[in-house]
């Protein structure tokens, strides 16, 4: 009989990502895919909303804006960084915020194709960093806005990779910079904190090739000690940072107001209303995205679960798929405030990227199934799928793009009738106002930074409803009433907004 406790805890060797597919069509439909995903972020990104008052702040102060922003969110550090990135790549201009994106997600591709390469090779890497990549059904891959989530997410699949690296043998190497990782994703922004505790739990769902039986379930648990323990280190990194830095500003300032009501979530009656508000939000304002998922899901394990010998092995397999896939709501709970619990940019963040993780557990669990084994046909069907998803994602987003370039092109032509530094746009299609259509001071921000200095505000007449969809998640206050501004001095430019066969238009 022999002793499967005596063979050393080595994975067998995968095979090259080249071996059993071609080389060169690979390589070609990667650079393909890339160049796609580089064209849909220049068609749809564009500056929306804190893009044009940090590029504002850049252009005023420079890169010594990080010491004046720095009191605000003392537990952020690294949360400008990749505002100024975008700042920086664009020269000042606009331009710099799809510039920017474009660069972090081929970044998020790479760093997912690295993370992943110790477990799979070929077709399934290109999928899992197509995945990765675009962050199917987030609308924050194409917004500017969110460049410091899309920063974390690079991080959160680097400490991937390292636990990945891990689960097969101690290095502290590896554990180094796992832990350097989550300290710089938690300094940035800490959206994906659940999804690193996920990690460790994710990989007691792993196989485990070159060992089975109940050795193999005994190595899964000390493969997943050795993640956690790298892991955990960049949480105490970060911890005595917080410790540090907590003793200097207190929790007061932007933090301290999100946390402020953090203390609901200690009783069972608050914690129960905030699951809900999670599930509400993530699957309850999308009803489509549940099925999408599981769909999804079940497709990429589908020939896996055909190779099961018995019904029971089947449906707990399937079981595994439903239980990941409902769970992933959970992973918004980080967001404490009672706000940004209920806004679908926010929540579907930790979301797409659990998705990513769920779906590269699914396959790390069933590889000696081979669930799509390097299958150029089904690796093709879920790319394509994810592709058109985010066509639909950018194009909503494009669209706030185009309006405010329409609204701030027609202002200025205004202007060069009547030359005014102050102007009032009084809203009677009830459109404006909203987070993503020149929100607060967000219109005269844009036009300073396009090189016309401007104060802006918009109204909206009583008489005219409020379309402000975004603003109406949270739900937060949007544009003033007309009738209640004070009245406006003979300086400023008072403009009306109107639709016009379909189009919107401002007008003297």
């Amino acid at each position: 009989m022999i002793d499967v406790a005596a063979k050393p805890e080595k994975l067998i060797p995968v095979p090259s990502p080249f071996e059993a597919v071609n080389k060169r069509n690979l390589v070609v439909i990667e650079l393909l895919t890339i160049v796609i995903l580089l064209a849909l972020t220049f068609w749809s990104v564009g500056p929306l909303i804190e893009e044009w008052g940090l590029f504002r702040a850049f252009n005023e102060n420079g890169l010594a804006y990080f010491q004046a922003f720095a009191p605000s969110i003392p537990m952020r550090p690294l949360h400008l960084v990749a505002y100024a990135f975008q700042w920086v790549v664009g020269g000042g201009h606009p331009i710099g915020v799809a510039l920017g994106t474009a660069l972090l997600m081929v970044v998020r591709y790479f760093v997912a194709r690295w993370a992943v390469s110790p477990f799979f090779g070929g077709y399934e890497r290109w999928l899992l960093a197509v995945l990765a990549a675009t962050l199917v059904f987030w609308p924050g891959t194409w917004m500017g806005r969110y460049g410091s989530a899309q920063l974390s997410a690079i991080l959160l699949f680097v400490t991937l990779g390292f636990s990945i690296r891990l689960y097969n043998r101690w290095s502290i190497k590896w554990v180094v910079g796992s832990a350097v990782s989550v300290a710089l994703l938690l300094a940035i922004y800490q959206g994906l904190t659940l999804c690193l505790l996920a990690i460790p739990v994710l990989s007691l769902f792993w196989n485990r090739e070159d060992i089975v039986g109940n050795v193999a379930r005994k190595s899964r648990i000390f493969s997943a000690a050795r993640i956690s323990v790298a892991i955990g280190a960049g949480f105490l990194l970060y911890g005595i940072y917080w410790i540090i830095i907590s003793s200097t500003f207190g929790s007061s300032g932007y933090e301290g107001a999100l946390a402020s009501d953090s203390a609901r979530l200690l009783t069972v009656a608050g914690l129960m209303a905030h699951i809900k508000a999670a599930y509400v939000t993530a699957f309850g304002q999308e009803i489509y995205l549940l099925p999408f998922l599981l769909a999804l899901a079940f497709f990429i394990s589908w020939d896996a679960l055909q190779r099961f010998e018995t019904l029971t092995a089947k449906l707990s397999g399937a079981i595994l798929i439903i239980l990941f896939v409902c769970l992933l709501p959970m992973l918004s709970m980080i967001y404490v405030n009672v706000l940004h619990i209920r806004d679908l940019d926010r929540v579907f963040y930790p979301l797409s990227v659990g998705f990513v993780l769920v779906c590269v557990s699914l396959l790390a669990r069933f590889r000696n199934r081979c669930p799509i084994n390097d299958g150029l046909f089904n690796s093709s069907i879920v790319v394509a799928v994810v592709l058109v998803s985010s066509v639909v994602v950018a194009h909503g987003v494009r669209h706030y793009v185009q309006l405010q370039r329409s609204v701030i092109s027609q202002t200025w032509a205004a202007l060069d009738v009547k030359n005014a530094s102050t102007v009032l746009v009084r809203d009677t299609t009830g459109t404006l106002g909203d987070v993503y259509t020149f929100l607060s001071s967000t219109l005269g921000d844009a036009s300073t930074v396009l090189g016309r200095k401007l104060t802006a505000d918009i109204c909206t007449p009583i008489a005219v409803d409020r379309l402000h969809p975004v603003a109406q998640r949270f739900p937060i206050a949007t544009t003033p009433n007309c009738e209640d501004l004070p009245p406006v001095p003979e300086s400023t430019l008072v403009l009306t907004a109107r639709w016009l066969d379909g189009v919107l238009v401002v007008t003297p």
